[in-house]
């Protein structure tokens, strides 16, 4: 149904409570089951309204909740004309009946709630996915404007070295400049003091046979005579002589 049907829909139907009040009553508790042919009733009375929205507005009107809650548990089992007399009654029947839609339209209603309660949640949760997307946006923003304002610092540093007359240095270039040197020493010092044009270097110690030349093998090894040393047994000693 467009929007504009439903305005005339509610337009007809404020205007039967209005001729109406006691078939139509505007309180919703105080809805009464309608007697049967009640539509025939409504085109003799108002025979300028057009049908096909009439039917509409009496579709609707007995559709409700209230008007079923009428017709399952109205008293005296009565059905009311337009000018609000009792005509015929509510069969066990048309009773059941109410008892089926009425459950049906409250499973309605219990899905839409739950429907629309799960759509509230979804776009709570895409709402608060904005929040954070907008506030992540907000400090990589935030971090790059520190960051160039870092970089003018840091170019500007370096222009007052160079007016002064300095070369400037980075950390990555002071640190390898560092390691540079530090091996350069190590090297040095395990190569020991290099010696001087002028000063020969100092002999070998005696105890360091690494510059002794090996010996020829052709020349014979002069011959060694080892002597055993005599023991001397006191004589009071067992196994004197």
């Amino acid at each position: 149904m467009s929007a504009t049907d439903k305005r005339a829909v509610q337009a007809v139907h404020a205007l039967l409570r209005e001729r109406f009040p006691q078939a139509f009553p505007p309180d919703y508790d105080a809805l009464k089951p309608l007697a049967i042919g009640i539509q025939d009733a409504l085109r003799q009375r108002l025979p300028d309204i057009d049908p096909t929205l009439l039917r509409r507005v009496l579709a609707n009107h007995t559709q409700r909740d209230g008007y079923l809650l009428a017709l399952i548990h109205g008293r005296g089992d009565r059905r009311y004309d337009l000018d609000g007399r009792p005509v015929g009654t509510v069969t066990p029947e048309e009773r059941a009946q109410a008892q089926q839609r009425l459950e049906a339209s409250q499973q309605r209603q219990q899905a839409t709630a739950q429907r629309r309660r799960d759509e509230k949640a979804r776009e709570e949760k895409r709402r608060q996915q904005r929040e954070i997307e907008r506030r992540n946006r907000e400090a990589k923003a935030a971090r790059k404007a520190e960051h160039e304002r870092r970089q003018q610092d840091i170019a500007a540093r370096k222009a007052a070295l160079i007016a002064q007359g300095i070369t400037p240095e980075s950390r990555s270039e002071r640190k390898r400049r560092l390691a540079r040197e530090a091996a350069e020493r190590a090297a040095r010092k395990t190569r020991g003091p290099r010696p001087s044009a002028d000063r020969p270097a100092a002999p070998p110690s005696r105890l360091d046979t690494s510059w002794a030349a090996p010996p020829d093998p052709a020349k014979p090894m002069p011959q060694v005579t080892y002597r055993k040393k005599r023991r001397i047994v006191p004589p009071d000693e067992p196994g004197a002589s």
